[in-house]
């Protein structure tokens, strides 16, 4: 997003930031310095756009909104680009993740490249089944840093970090002791040891989370957004880590939606 801004905010002649910005009556917009060196470079000294060589019919006109915007950007620049830099570092450690089916819940149906998974529709009593559907990923995890993103989509509950290869995954309750991760249900999201709710979009669509062995810490962020929604740290963990992924059950006339692991 911050990219997309700062190119939003750039001039298509000097690729810079728009300085003193007005707007053409073909509605392209550029420096005020740059028209007029364009101008003065055209031999018939016709006012024509740069982009779309439409001849400008009418003066034009300041676009004080680009300029307060831009001079915005340029104040939080360093921001936006150290938030670039630490996307970029993030996906730097990015796992080929897929899904364990032999570790999955019987009410589970996948796709074919073990990507994708969802709930099967059921029409019984629900208290017959385990409440918790879950399935963990491949492959473990005992040191370093690891990366995967996993898009939510419209699904109303789930649950998404790591487990313990020993979490007795058929019960129908898993508890901190069993890992770390986050969830969702009725559009408000708690961690596994946390009860406070955590302030998070209510668009979220795709989770990204951050396994760092090293600082002893999980992080979960809003990808589309690239915001840090929460941060669990001094984990410590003598056995492997695996990806987690939990979807609750669906009762009688529900529709099941798709959880997906981004490639």
């Amino acid at each position: 997003m911050a990219k997309r801004l700062q190119a939003e905010l750039s001039c298509p002649v000097c690729l810079d930031f728009f300085s003193c910005s007005i707007s053409l009556s073909c509605s392209h917009v550029f420096c005020f310095d740059c028209i007029q060196r364009h101008m003065l470079e055209n031999r018939d000294f016709r006012a024509m756009c740069p982009l779309c060589r439409d001849v400008v019919k009418v003066p034009a006109l300041e676009e004080w909104q680009v300029s307060v915007l831009t001079l915005m950007i340029k104040q939080h620049n360093n921001q936006f680009e150290q938030s670039l830099h630490v996307r970029e570092e993030r996906r730097h450690f990015r796992e080929d993740v897929t899904l364990d089916a032999a570790t999955a819940s019987s009410l589970l149906v996948f796709s074919n490249d073990l990507r994708s998974a969802q709930c099967e529709k059921i029409h019984h009593d629900l208290t017959k089944y385990p409440r918790l559907t879950c399935v963990l990923g491949t492959p473990c995890f005992s040191s370093g840093q690891h990366y995967w993103e996993v898009e939510v989509g419209e699904v109303k509950s789930w649950s998404l970090g790591v487990c313990k290869e020993s979490a007795d995954r058929k019960s129908n309750d898993l508890f901190p002791e069993h890992g770390f991760w986050i969830s969702m249900k009725a559009g408000a999201i708690h961690a596994n040891t946390d009860l406070e709710r955590i302030p998070a979009s209510p668009r979220l669509r795709r989770v990204g989370i951050f396994l760092d062995f090293d600082l002893e810490e999980i992080q979960f962020f809003d990808v589309d957004n690239n915001v840090l929604i929460y941060t669990h740290d001094d984990f410590f963990s003598l056995e492997l880590l695996r990806p987690f992924f939990c979807l609750e059950l669906l009762g009688e006339g529900e529709s099941g939606n798709v959880l997906t692991i981004c490639p």
